[in-house]
């Protein structure tokens, strides 16, 4: 399960290997590299990926569920329904890194570094779901893991930074809390 944006109409597209509802052409025709390579074609870096017998184009799935916590639970709602918090045993959501917190600025730049941030935010919804879906969390049910320092500066284009980022995640995973929820 993995989130796409459509480029033709800008939709969020879930690519599964599962049969979903409505996207059957999708699901008899995407290949898993494809699936991959489709949610992580982050445009500044990234040319689109045209999928199935249509050649939809696909980009990152970050423009709309960059955290696709309530993507994943739709999706799950559809195949199990009211059973669905009966069924499930664990959920886990992993992050790519807490963001610096960044004031809003009033100049054109400042707007449009806003309006990126807004667009492709992941603790918000992440919060947001732990809340609407408490009665998970208090079961230990759920568990979201996002490395919490280190990471803020490390931009999608900097992976000649994997010994900051293999730090940053040592630390975080080395913490109490997060051992503890790794362990249950």
């Amino acid at each position: 399960f993995v989130c796409a944006t459509s480029k033709e109409s800008g939709d969020t597209v879930c690519l599964t290997s599962y049969r979903p509802r409505g996207l059957a052409h999708l699901y008899d025709s995407t290949k898993i590299w494809q699936a991959c390579r489709a949610t992580s074609a982050a445009t500044p870096f990234f040319d689109p990926i045209a999928i199935g017998p249509f050649q939809e184009q696909f980009v990152d799935g970050a423009l709309g569920a960059n955290n696709p916590v309530y993507a994943l639970w739709n999706q799950a709602q559809d195949v199990w329904g009211d059973q669905l918090r009966g069924c499930l045993r664990c959920l886990v959501s992993i992050g790519t890194g807490v963001p610096a917190i960044r004031p809003v600025l009033d100049d054109v730049l400042g707007i449009g570094a806003t309006l990126k941030k807004l667009a492709t935010e992941t603790e918000t919804t992440a919060e947001q779901f732990r809340r609407d879906k408490s009665s998970l969390d208090d079961k230990g049910r759920y568990y979201r893991f996002n490395v919490v320092r280190g990471l803020e500066n490390v931009g999608l284009e900097e992976s000649r930074k994997q010994r900051e980022i293999a730090a940053a995640t040592g630390r975080y995973v080395a913490s109490q809390d997060v051992f503890r929820h790794m362990k249950a």
